[in-house]
């Protein structure tokens, strides 16, 4: 049974969790110092077609301007509403309103995205998508001098003279302290979109169907979907986030029924409660020459608010937010603050204020504060604070996916009061805003048989929108709540027991309090904030490796578009930003619907937990006494391997079943949370294995469950009774019935190694794999039987498979062997490229594997040969032989291989020649080419191989510089997995 010693730090953090955390209202956040972005005339902050058009002639007025925007996408009034129709007397006067609908009078969420992506990129307005604003910057004066962001790369500010605030609660003015009107409790009004399905009638509810349809097409048959407007009235005690959160769900709840398509993300209100205005406007006379006192806060300066809650009265605040007079008055709004901020100057000192912060309680607000590459642009201070408690949970889900939903739902069957939170406003990850609405492989049982049973009975697929819905009802029929557009940025830790989770919304950010946490966000981004250790893309050999991903585009009726041409940091903001925009707007025009929201990234940051998962333990069949849950799948990875089993032998095909500890859920050194999905403690190989969504969805159920029971326990994740949970699993089919009953298979005896070095021989693969996996495992008893065999055996393949795995568990008997193998080959073999092809891509050839065992036996009398092989390699070689040079040379980084690299480096050039290190680079977003295609030419290919070079080339002592300043560029490029190798060479592997 997993127990631990009710230490003395877990003792504090419950009595924190049974005093002060009861009755909190605030918790005190201590001094620190914010990194700055962004130096600005003007930002922008929001997402509407008014924002942008606001920003674009902010910027021709001659203005540096920035926009920030929590959405992964622009022109929110129309796509996050579907208020995507002019009505008969309205027609574009602009060319960005043109973009957007041309001569047509329904336009669609892929083209004006695109529109306002191209608008931004080509008037130079510098641009990023999801980041909140979470507080308000002042200067010397009192004034507003800028704001803070969150992003999924932490917390950051940008120092403005003007601000145009075009949130859509007014986050800017708020934080800012601007007067608003009283709100008035009690029922208000909301409307919502829907499309497809009947129309559903209630009380309190009028339905209006529109006079145009969307049109549905799967599998080649078009149907035509009803748009209807549904006006509601919900009631609210107040205007604070949670109850537009609540009342959110409630509309959905009215709205939804099965057969609808497409719905909004958001509700569209005309709220009373709006800023105090230099004045009012009770009747709207035309963008063109309404007043623009309504627009300025009383009392406010250097401030303008681009919204419903400008100090209209609700006739004119309707006519002002239809899309072309938004676009005008931003026209106007942002050629204002174009003029005024020329006449500021330019502020010596920007800050966050301090607050008093007695009634606040203690206690560590961890977050990411290391900033947004590439420029460092200083800092800016932040006083003590108090930040406002927005809710106290026994469990708190972080991130709604695939795991998570499916955590919130174990976690509220169990009994626990549970809030699941999720950025997006769709549940289900990537079976869902990820599109690919199909399993691969995967255990269809238990948990996950009981969602299909409702969701896909007898399929294999899905309606992305019907599942989604299904988990957000399933959640509420439960007693769980749902907050939707709510970003996790931090982390409350109290002596080492994560205690609740900092969350940007659309008012501000706060605090949310948790007896226990459920890390679902798939880059372990609370953990990790935290301070847990984490492994993600270099690997323990040095080398960048990672799965590529995808963005989809979202065609209605079309639930599976699956994609992987790209590598993408999923836990930086501008990564993933670029692969967005580069995908919206690389084409001529839009060729579906809508654009997704989610990256199809197969591979994101992990823990480091108290277990981590191996593929020796999949490939063993190793058992454990704590499995949390099963999964099934094979080693199909979108990369090349790194773990040592799989650099010696090839497991690419076949599938395996494997059993994975409560152990790797737990952050090693945290109490208090756990860590479920991709972000779960597995080498990168491992993961390929155990990340598919039928196991997740059970996995996921699974933690639910067990952080109920660690709710319990004082939030003492290491306390959870694991047999009696696993019986409890074993009852609902979520786990074999032996798993109770199992201990750790490992470590083996010797008389059962020596049966495996028997059996590494044999002609059934699995048996064979099965035997290098347990010997690898076991590289202290198993070297002597290997030493043993090997000068046992004849010359041949046998022999060098010996010498090979000898190498790899630090013994250099058989590097002789090895060399003269590599030695025999004239030339490369032929070898693999990085790509999606799941047959024949990103795996080693016969060469490639000697060469990585030769540089791994570590002699010295053996480097010629690699050498000679580097000499061997030409700018179209695959990389697959590439990467074997550099793992094999990384050992020794030898100074005599230096010259052959400089010259190789000259020969594949790419980055120095063909871009720049500038995120203009929109056109060129480095990807794959499709499988039937010289994928090994593609430029995600020919970038890769430079940085190998470059890499190497540094750490073996460089020449006149050229490796430093090839990698110096690619630490400024935009892709984010280049740029962090690119500055972890420079920084922590270099010899000068």
């Amino acid at each position: 049974m997993l127990r631990t010693i009710f230490t003395a730090a877990s003792f504090m953090c419950l009595s924190l969790g049974a005093t002060s955390l009861l009755h909190a209202e605030y918790v005190a956040e201590t001094a620190r110092e914010i990194p700055v972005a962004a130096n600005v005339d003007v930002l922008v902050a929001g997402g509407s077609s008014g924002a942008v058009e606001a920003a674009c002639e902010a910027a021709r007025q001659g203005a540096t301007v920035f926009l920030i925007a929590p959405t992964p996408y622009l022109g929110t009034d129309m796509c996050s509403t579907l208020r995507l129709w002019r009505e008969e007397d309205e027609m574009p006067e602009s060319a960005l309103a043109a973009a957007c609908f041309g001569a047509n009078r329904v336009t669609t969420p892929a083209r004006v995205k695109q529109a306002m992506d191209r608008a931004l990129l080509q008037t130079g307005v510098r641009y990023l998508t999801g980041c909140y604003v979470t507080d308000v910057l002042r200067n010397e004066e009192g004034h507003v001098a800028g704001v803070v962001m969150a992003n999924r790369s932490g917390r950051q500010a940008i120092r403005a003279k003007v601000v145009i605030d075009a949130t859509r609660q007014a986050v800017v003015a708020r934080q800012a302290k601007a007067e608003f009107r009283p709100f008035v409790h009690g029922p208000q009004t909301f409307s919502r979109i829907v499309a497809g399905g009947e129309p559903q009638l209630a009380d309190n509810m009028v339905v209006e169907e529109k006079d145009f349809t969307y049109d549905s097409v799967s599998k080649k048959n078009k149907r035509r979907l009803p748009v209807y407007e549904y006006t509601l009235q919900i009631p609210m005690e107040d205007n604070l986030a949670v109850s537009y959160f609540r009342a959110e769900q409630e509309a959905r709840d009215r709205t939804y029924q099965k057969g609808s398509e497409l719905a909004s993300e958001v509700l569209v209100e005309v709220p009373s409660a709006t800023v105090i205005g230099q004045s009012r406007l009770d009747v709207w006379p035309g963008a063109a020459i309404a007043d623009l006192g309504p627009f300025r806060p009383k009392g406010a300066s250097c401030l303008y608010v681009l919204s419903a809650y400008a100090d209209l009265g609700p006739k004119a605040a309707e006519r002002f937010m239809r899309p072309f007079e938004l676009m005008k008055m931003g026209k106007r709004i942002g050629a204002a603050a174009a003029r005024e901020s020329e006449e500021l100057p330019a502020s010596a000192r920007a800050f966050l204020p301090e607050t008093d912060t007695a009634d606040g309680i203690q206690a560590n607000v961890l977050e990411n504060l290391r900033g947004i590459r590439p420029p460092d642009l200083g800092t800016v201070p932040s006083g003590n604070r108090l930040l406002p408690v927005l809710g106290k949970y026994d469990v708190v889900v972080v991130g709604g996916g695939t795991s998570g939903a499916s955590a919130g739902i174990g976690s509220a069957r169990s009994g626990a009061k549970t809030l699941v939170l999720e950025c997006l406003h769709e549940l289900g990850g990537v079976g869902t805003a990820g599109l690919i609405g199909k399993y691969w492989y995967g255990l269809r049982r238990g948990f996950t048989e009981y969602i299909d049973q409702h969701v896909n009975p007898g399929r294999d697929s899905w309606n992305a929108v019907e599942k989604a819905e299904w988990l957000r009802r399933e959640l509420r029929s439960t007693g769980a709540d749902v907050w939707f557009g709510v970003l996790g940025c931090g982390t409350l830790v109290h002596q080492h027991q994560v205690c609740g989770v900092i969350v940007a919304t659309p008012q501000g950010h706060g605090v949310v309090l948790a007896t226990t946490v459920v890390d679902a966000t798939g880059n372990a981004n609370i953990a990790a904030w935290a301070g847990a250790e984490t492994q993600y893309s270099i690997s323990d050999l040095g080398a960048l490796n990672v799965q590529i991903a995808g963005f989809p585009q979202r065609p209605l009726g079309n639930s599976y578009v699956n994609t992987c041409y790209t590598m993408v940091d999923d836990t930086d903001v501008l990564d993933v930003w670029h692969l967005m925009a580069w995908k919206r707007t690389a084409g001529e025009k839009p060729t579906s619907f809508d654009m997704g929201q989610l990256i199809d990234s197969r591979e994101r940051r992990r823990i480091v937990g108290d277990y981590v998962l191996t593929a020796a333990d999949i490939l063993s069949g190793r058992t454990f006494p704590d499995t949390i849950s099963q999964h099934y799948s094979n080693f199909d990875a979108a990369a090349f391997p790194d773990s040592p089993v799989l650099l010696l032998r090839n497991a690419k095909g076949p599938c395996f079943r494997c059993d994975l500890p409560y152990r790797c859920l737990l952050p090693k050194g945290l109490d208090g949370i756990l860590v479920v999905g991709l972000g779960a403690s597995a080498e990168r190989d491992a993961m390929t294995l155990i990340r598919m969504q039928p196991d997740l969805q059970n996995q996921g159920y699974a933690a639910g469950k067990a952080a109920a029971q660690a709710a319990r326990l004082g939030g003492r994740t290491r306390n959870v009774d694991i047999k009696e949970l696993q019986k409890q699993l074993v009852r609902e089919n979520v786990l074999d019935k032996r798993i109770p009953s199992d201990t750790d298979s490992f470590p083996l005896g010797n008389e059962e190694l020596e049966l495996a070095v028997q059996s590494l021989a044999s002609e059934d693969e699995s048996e064979s794999l099965r035997a290098l996996a347990v010997l690898v495992v076991h590289p202290e008893q198993a070297t002597p039987l290997l030493r043993a065999r090997y000068r046992d055996s004849d010359i041949g393949k046998q022999k060098l498979d010996l010498a090979r795995i000898l190498a790899a568990v630090g013994d250099p008997s058989g590097a002789a062997a090895l060399a003269a193998a590599v030695n025999s080959y004239e030339k490369w073999d032929r070898g693999a490229a990085l790509t999606s092809q799941r047959n024949t891509g990103n795996t080693f050839s016969e060469l490639d594997r000697l060469v990585i065992a030769l540089g791994f036996a570590g002699i010295p009398e053996t480097t010629q040969s690699l050498l000679t092989k580097l000499a061997q390699l030409a700018p179209e070689s695959e990389i697959s032989h590439y990467k074997a040079i550099s793992l094999a040379l990384g050992r020794s980084h030898p100074p005599e291989a230096a010259d052959e690299l400089a010259e190789l480096l000259d020969r594949v050039k790419f980055l120095s020649e063909e871009t720049t290190a500038s995120p203009r680079l929109l056109e060129e977003r480095w990807v794959t080419t499709a499988p039937d295609k010289q994928a090994n030419t593609s430029n995600l290919n020919r970038a890769f191989k430079e940085l190998i070079v470059a890499s190497l080339l540094y750490q073996c002592g460089d020449r006149n510089g050229k490796a430093e300043t090839i990698l110096s560029q690619y630490a400024q490029n935009p892709h984010g997995h280049f740029a962090a190798y690119a500055r972890w060479i420079l920084e922590k592997r270099g010899h000068h």
